[in-house]
């Protein structure tokens, strides 16, 4: 899968500032022509998101500016509205959710590698130790061996000395101080050769910081479009005619946010898949040979748990066999001199400070080869390819093509959500302020309500006192301008032949004047 990956960003053109084409191969100078060609594609995408976002406000704008009459419409319409406002949201929390996703892969990857850089430079900055060390140890053998070398010559000028003897002494002494002087010479250029690890170190510290910064900035703005687009979903499942003119104005901006993560995301990608298929020639004007051979060597060799598999280009074995030479020599050299100067003991204190010189070198050169051996840096090394060129290139194709199809969708969703702004009702908590203009109640006119609009202050005893004029708008005010009199008082002269005989009014004394009069009814 990363290969195809590798192969489909491979295939993207690559032209300088003069429209001409050149080669994919990645470089980090921003005046070269690599920067310029990344800097065209950016633009590209820039002028393409451009285009669409020219579209959404022309369309907005032609939809504000018709006259379309919404009193017949229907609620399958405004139904349809709905689900297909719905689904599109539903994709494009998909599309960020994979947005997501992909951002976590980065940077698993990208922190796998920065975690084996660190690796690897804390081992090259061991090994630097160590070879200091032998160094150190070397030079201390070779001035010992001097001193022995003084005293086998002032030894040998006493009678009774074989001199034949000493001149093999002296043999043995010059082929001890060579085989030091060599690995001495040796450690010079391993240390030369490891130290030349700056680049790595500030690979890694830049490296940490950057993505530390991208990972935060795309959680933020992807979050954030999250909470729009399930504001907008709320709206669009309520039909509320401002929630959605609220998510179109939002929205937009969610829409800029992902076409710009798009310009800067996308030659990113392109600018990484063509470092992990042509970054030959950029590390190899950033780190030497012999660092880079030990490199390819590491991700080849079979790690297994012994000290002697060390990258040839270090030559750790030579100066290990050179230093175990070292220590035969120093035994036939310890023979020779008992016999030749009958067991001297100024001679034997010497010697013993060669052989602990030649001890404490075994020891170091064993360290330092175990520290320089296959196991201790084959998976860091392919920590570092695989992170980068593996899992982070994985993650950032995927962060492309969400973030491309987001944008697509978004556009859609902002077309077609404008012509909710006519189909959706305003809710009751929808309010409206009403300003002077209003025609049916203008505020400037509170001071002309009437007292007793709809006849409510007829109940109030302190309105009862008051003398502002009536409107007459009802029966209980136009019952106070009549005369009162009392039900029983009032007489009624039926007009109809069979109309009943009204009973007579009850008199002073308590009772009825006639006595069938209780009975009529």
């Amino acid at each position: 899968m990363t290969e195809f990956i590798n192969w489909v960003f491979s295939t993207v053109p690559h032209f300088n500032f003069q429209f001409k084409r050149i080669a994919n191969e990645f470089d980090v100078d921003w005046r070269g022509e690599y920067a310029q060609s990344l800097a065209l594609l950016a633009a590209v995408v820039a002028l393409a998101s451009l285009l669409l976002l020219l579209t959404v406000i022309i369309t907005w704008v032609c939809q504000c500016c018709s006259k379309q009459e919404v009193t017949g419409k229907s609620r399958r319409q405004v139904r349809r509205l709905t689900t297909v406002l719905f689904a599109l949201s539903v994709i494009c929390f998909f599309l960020l959710g994979f947005c997501i996703f992909g951002n976590e892969q980065v940077n698993r990857g990208v922190t796998r590698s920065i975690e084996g850089l660190n690796d690897v430079n804390k081992g090259l900055a061991l090994a630097v130790a160590q070879g200091r060390t032998l160094n150190d140890t070397c030079y201390s053998g070779t001035k010992h061996i001097d001193e022995l070398e003084n005293i086998v010559h002032r030894k040998s000028k006493e009678k009774g000395i074989n001199q034949t003897l000493v001149e093999e002494i002296d043999t043995l002494l010059t082929n001890l101080e060579t085989n030091l002087d060599s690995v001495i010479s040796q450690l010079r250029t391993l240390e030369h050769t490891l130290s030349d690890s700056k680049f790595l170190e500030n690979t890694k510290s830049w490296a940490e910081r950057i993505e530390i910064e991208r990972w935060l900035i795309l959680v933020f703005i992807l979050s954030i479009a999250i909470c729009v687009l399930f504001a907008g979903v709320i709206a669009f499942c309520r039909q509320s005619n401002k929630g959605a003119v609220l998510f179109s104005g939002i929205g937009l901006v969610i829409f800029i946010l992902m076409w710009i993560l798009v310009c800067l995301i996308f030659p990113a990608t392109v600018a990484l898949s063509d470092f992990c298929n042509n970054g030959g020639k950029f590390i190899k004007t950033q780190l030497k040979e012999p660092i880079l051979t030990a490199f390819e060597y590491y991700k080849t060799c079979e790690a297994k748990p012994t000290h002697d598999n060390v990258p040839p280009v270090f030559h750790a074995n030579n100066m290990s066999d050179a230093l175990s030479g070292l220590q035969n020599t120093k035994s036939k050299l310890d023979a020779l001199m008992m016999t030749t100067f009958n067991n001297s003991a100024e001679i034997a204190n010497a010697s013993a400070l060669i052989s602990v010189d030649a001890t404490n070198s075994l020891k170091t050169i064993g360290a330092l080869e175990s520290g320089l051996a296959c196991y201790a840096y084959k998976d860091d090394i392919l920590a570092i390819h695989h992170g980068i060129c593996d899992q982070a290139i994985i993650g950032a194709s995927i962060i492309v093509l969400c973030l491309f199809l987001l944008g697509i969708f978004l556009f859609t969703l902002l077309i077609i959500v404008s012509k909710s702004w006519r189909l959706f009702s305003r809710l009751p908590n929808d309010y409206i302020e009403v300003d002077e203009q209003d025609p049916f109640f203008p505020p400037g006119n509170d001071s002309m309500i009437p007292v007793d609009i709809y006849g409510t202050h007829v109940f109030n005893p302190r309105t009862r006192e008051r003398t502002e004029p009536s409107t007459n708008t009802t029966s209980a005010t136009n019952a106070q301008d009549e005369p009162s009199t009392s039900l029983w008082n009032r007489t009624s002269n039926p007009t109809a032949p069979n109309a009943s005989i009204p009973r007579s009014p009850y008199g002073e004394t308590g009772g009825y004047n006639n006595f069938q009069d209780r009975y009529e009814v």
